[in-house]
């Protein structure tokens, strides 16, 4: 059960007063000037994150941040791809992922360039994890 809600923008957090920018941002300026295919295939992830249930998606200039009540995800739009770093309980063996990093609470942090549709589809069900442990 989510612990605070944030009184100026309404914003739903696991812990009280959890520092933050109010607000998710502006899409639309987040996906200006972006490569078509790119802005494709980043629209494909939101759909597929949106399926799974509830995600809040807060955008930046350069990338946007996936989360329910914690970040599960995050997306940077890079010149020929979308770099995904997944937030996940456990490790897995994806030939995608080129980075692994484990935190002192052993969580893991797995990164992967995402090209095209085929790239998502096959790291979805890491995907999918990484929303399901951020979702309790």
């Amino acid at each position: 059960m989510p612990a605070w809600s944030c009184p100026n923008c309404g914003r739903v957090f696991n812990r009280a007063n959890v520092k933050h920018s109010c607000g998710t941002g502006d899409r639309a300026a987040m996906l200006a000037n972006k490569p078509a295919a790119l802005v494709a295939l980043y629209e494909e992830l939101e759909r597929t994150v949106h399926g799974y249930g509830d995600v809040e998606i807060v955008h930046k200039d350069r990338y946007a941040l996936l989360r329910t009540t914690r970040i599960f995800a995050d997306v940077v739009f890079m010149k020929d791809a979308l770099r995904l770093a997944l937030q996940l309980d456990r490790e897995f063996d994806h030939p995608q992922f080129f980075k692994t990093a484990r935190d002192e609470r052993g969580r893991v942090q797995q990164v992967a360039k995402l090209r095209d549709a085929a790239d998502l589809r096959a790291i979805e069900p890491c995907l999918r994890a990484a929303w399901q442990f951020a979702a309790g």
